[in-house]
């Protein structure tokens, strides 16, 4: 690490000994922030597109039907920024029961599976706000049998880690490990206490400084974007986890790391603060977009369906909330007798609702292929003008 560019007089932190080293140790929060100029314009589109996604919730009767995909969808490409190859395809397969032997890698899907159980769990225990006991929870959910179990899951670290290389050559050193219970519990009094700005601000101050803190020894990348999610709803800004963005950090990832790199060096939190606004506010605007293209198709099949037997137009919404299905796990959605699910997977197969994708007589699985060509739509596609 070049220590000379951390010694601005606009630096948010001081340098500090590590093991005969120099880390990076951020001030606590809040930095003095005029929300003003291109940064209010941001903020303000930002808030509206939030809005505008938190309300899609008022046509949703069942607010699984949007959550689990875009949960699933968000836990995907979190883990692609890690290094995963898992596409979202394989891992609605691998939870259906399809095992292929030929597919990608089980730890990686696993990896997703994680990440998936990790927001549920933390949208059903953050009754109290998000503390420390609650991150460190999750972080052990996360790395669970996968990449990353032997670095203490669920504890803050005891070693020194470096971001962008090793030793001298790190382009980031995050503080000592001594330092890192009190950085933590400094930002849990922030998260306890409010916050000092508007939620959307301090998201993405939170965020910088979950980050640059680093206080696991892996995992800390997944970790903090969760954490946006969670902080979403916590805050009131969204009802359910609808927005997704990872997304918008995996197309920006150069952008991303110059950005949080620039506030340690150079105090530039209104550039970073731009930059994370625009994307809350474009992935806001994605999600509404692909929440409407869902809510239109589960509008038309309850049309084509109202008059069907229940077993057929139920399962016609379930699969918005599970779009890869066995005959078994219709059977349990339905709490009806596998005939009667087996019946109602035939018609809907039949009308091209369902697709079966093995090719098999047994342990079929089949795809609701219209509501997953929305839920991976490419961006400029999408019906609903961003």
């Amino acid at each position: 690490m070049d220590i000379e560019q951390f010694q601005s007089a606009t630096t948010p932190g001081e340098l500090v000994n590590s093991d005969g080293r120099m880390a990076f140790k951020p001030a606590p929060l809040p930095p003095t922030i005029d929300i003003e100029g291109e940064l209010f314009d941001v903020f303000t589109e930002a808030t509206t597109n939030v809005g505008q996604l938190s309300g899609i919730g008022r046509r949703v009767e069942n607010p699984s039907m949007l959550i689990s995909p875009f949960i699933y969808k968000e836990a995907v490409i979190s883990s692609e920024i890690e290094g995963t190859r898992v596409t979202l395809s394989d891992v609605y397969e691998y939870e259906a029961g399809r095992n292929d032997p030929d597919g990608p890698n089980r730890n990686e899907l696993l990896e997703v599976h994680n990440y998936v159980k990790a927001v549920f769990q933390g949208i059903k225990e953050m009754e109290n706000g998000i503390d420390l006991n609650l991150v460190r929870t999750l972080h052990n959910t996360l790395m669970s049998g996968v990449r990353g179990e032997n670095k203490q899951p669920g504890d803050f670290r005891d070693t020194q880690v470096y971001i962008g290389g090793r030793g001298e050559d790190a382009r980031f050193v995050p503080p000592p490990p001594s330092v890192v219970p009190y950085a933590m519990q400094n930002l849990e009094t922030y998260l306890q206490t409010g916050g000092t700005y508007h939620p959307l601000v301090d998201l993405g101050l939170v965020h910088y400084q979950f980050e640059t803190v680093h206080p696991f020894r892996d995992g800390n990348g997944r970790m903090g974007r969760l954490l946006i999610m969670l902080m979403m709803c916590e805050r009131g800004l969204l009802p359910e986890p609808y927005l997704y963005p990872s997304s918008y950090f995996n197309r920006n990832r150069e952008e991303y790391t110059d950005r949080l790199l620039a506030v340690s060096r150079d105090g530039a939190w209104k550039a970073w603060l731009i930059f994370f606004l625009k994307g809350i506010s474009r992935q806001a605007q994605e999600a509404f977009s692909r929440a409407s293209e869902l809510l239109d198709l589960r509008d038309e099949y309850r049309d084509i369906y109202q008059d069907e037997a229940n077993s057929v137009s139920q399962l016609a919404e379930e699969v918005f909330t599970k779009p890869y299905l066995t005959v078994n796990e219709a059977e349990e959605i339905l709490d009806m007798s596998y005939q009667a699910a087996n019946k109602a997977v035939g018609r809907l197969e039949d009308d091209g609702v369902l697709e079966e994708i093995t090719g098999r007589s047994r342990n079929r699985v089949f795809r609701a292929k219209e509501v997953f060509k929305v839920i991976e739509k490419p961006v400029d596609e999408l019906k609903y003008s961003l």
